[in-house]
């Protein structure tokens, strides 16, 4: 309050009682249900005491402000007042919510219930149970329907509502597949994983084989030699922890990494991009917000739900200070999609800072990002595409879309720019002919009336050399009809069958309205 009075900033109709009896709260957990906004945590901290079994609000948009000046919980409480454990079970343990999603009830279709997965910890680094629960709208709590022994470690698996092919389901991060169904999401055994990897019996198992968790696998390559990732049923998850396995017994190259992004500025790489990915309207790509290192949240972009994953900017740091689990909320974007927010956990946890911040320390942070900041200039795959007898032709995503093209793509062949951003230094390419017999014939010159393909980082004077305006880290390009960025340093997917189903972020005029109140 003494700060925000010395900023100036209105504090009319602010609560000075705590909501909830709640000082702290990590990771949240939101969720668009019935025409209202949800948001479940994990520990939660009161002045006396502590929840560590989860709690849950409701989000007021009613209220005015929502989200710039603030965010009124309205949470479940106790009959004492303070916020109420979400998943009460009898065991003790720290029990952290994953995920929420809206699913459809096995035996009535049409019955729309809200359900969980949750994750019981015995220690930080010890896990006991993975369990599914279904949201109790009186009692205002999970109720466990199939609880599974499992040292399965929680992990944050933000829920992007999807179709592909005439399946609606949820992607999770990270890298799950599954339809919405109650069933369905609490069979993991039958989930969908993007992997590269198959199972194999031990007495066929050759010299190529790795043993991961006890079993044997076989890396599936595709024809040009490089681990093929894709959704297999059942399949081991091919996380940060398997990669950085198979990487070490040389099973991969470094150059086969695929959980992997580079920071832009620095070059810098961080090996697990787990993060919020969620489409975005104005950049027309899937964005992703991901944890650097200590402090740090990361931007990429890519054209489908599996990536390209490669270029990252830095978008958020902190002083000796964490800020993990960030969430998009994409049903706050506005002005068409420019301007998001972005929530974290901002804590001195796992970090030597001595001096914590008084009621701002273990809680919930938000951020505002304008896309169409100039600093934000991001890099987009460019595609090579079989053309005629043994020709090709480059093309990006937008273009491929447009002609239907992707059963032709054969990879990416780099990294530019699908716009010049204002930068005088980015220059224009044109596809003048597309040749059947070999590579195509680019040029920076307009034939007329035609649209460029692609933007290359390119002075005009004639020279090789980046200009002083660019932030790009050099070593990251290379000279191919201008200054482009490498796509050779990574293991690079795509699956635009994946497509974002927009239905389940809608908020009405009407929004929370309907429904018990917390």
């Amino acid at each position: 309050y003494r700060d925000s009075s010395l900023a100036g900033i209105d504090l009319a109709g602010q609560p000075f009682e705590l909501v909830g009896d709640v000082l702290g709260l990590d990771s949240a957990v939101p969720v668009v249900w019935q025409n209202r906004l949800l948001s479940f945590y994990g520990d939660t901290l009161g002045p006396n005491r502590i929840n560590l079994s989860g709690s849950g609000a409701e989000i007021d948009l009613t209220k005015s402000g929502v989200p710039d000046r603030q965010l009124p919980l309205r949470f479940f409480t106790e009959q004492e007042g303070f916020a109420s454990r979400m998943v009460p079970l009898v065991e003790p343990g720290f029990v952290w919510v994953e995920t929420v999603v809206p699913l459809l009830a096995d035996i009535d279709n049409d019955k729309e219930i809200l359900a969980c997965r949750y994750v019981v910890h015995k220690t930080l680094e010890e896990a006991v149970e993975t369990g599914y629960a279904v949201f109790d709208e009186l009692q205002g709590v999970f109720v466990p329907f199939r609880r599974i022994e499992s040292n399965r470690p929680h992990k944050s698996a933000r829920a992007v509502p999807v179709k592909y092919g005439d399946v609606a389901g949820y992607c999770l991060q990270p890298w799950e597949r599954v339809t919405r169904t109650l069933s369905a999401f609490s069979t993991p055994e039958d989930y969908d994983y993007y992997s590269c990897l198959t199972a194999i019996d031990p007495a066929s198992a050759t010299s190529d084989a790795c043993q991961i968790a006890g079993r044997n696998y076989e890396i599936e390559r595709g024809s040009d030699g490089r681990p093929q990732l894709k959704w297999r049923r059942g399949a081991l998850p091919y996380d940060a922890a398997v990669q950085k396995q198979l990487l070490k017994e040389g099973y991969i190259k470094a150059d086969e990494t695929w959980l992997s992004l580079i920071e832009l500025g620095s070059g810098r790489r961080i090996g697990d991009f787990t993060g919020s990915i969620s489409y975005n309207r104005y950049r027309d790509r899937w964005v992703m917000f991901a944890q650097g290192n200590t402090g740090e949240i990361w931007y990429s972009e890519a054209d489908t739900f599996t990536g390209p994953w490669l270029y990252a900017r830095k978008i958020i740091e902190h002083d000796a200070y964490n800020f993990y689990n960030p969430v998009h909320h994409p049903w706050f974007d506005a002005d068409d999609g420019r301007k998001v927010y972005i929530e974290g956990t901002f804590t001195a946890f796992f970090t030597a800072k001595e001096h914590k911040k008084p009621r701002s320390d273990y809680n919930q942070v938000m951020y505002r990002l304008q896309l169409d900041d100039g600093r934000l200039y991001m890099p987009c795959p460019v595609y090579r595409v079989r053309h005629g007898k043994d020709g090709y032709r480059l093309l990006t995503a937008e273009q491929i879309d447009r002609a239907s093209r992707w059963p032709d793509v054969e990879k990416v062949e780099f990294f530019a720019f699908d716009s010049d951003f204002d930068k005088p230094w980015l220059r224009a390419v044109y596809d003048h002919a597309a040749n059947e017999d070999g590579e195509p014939e680019l040029l920076f010159e307009s034939s007329g009336g035609d649209a460029p393909v692609f933007y290359v980082i390119d002075s005009g004077d004639g020279t090789v050399e980046k200009p002083a305006q660019c932030d790009i880290f050099d070593e990251l390009l290379i000279r191919k009809y201008g200054n482009v960025l490498r796509a050779d340093n990574a293991l690079l997917t795509f699956d635009p069958e994946i497509r974002l189903d927009s239905d389940l972020y809608q908020l009405s005029s009407t929004a929370s309205q309907p429904g018990r109140k917390p």
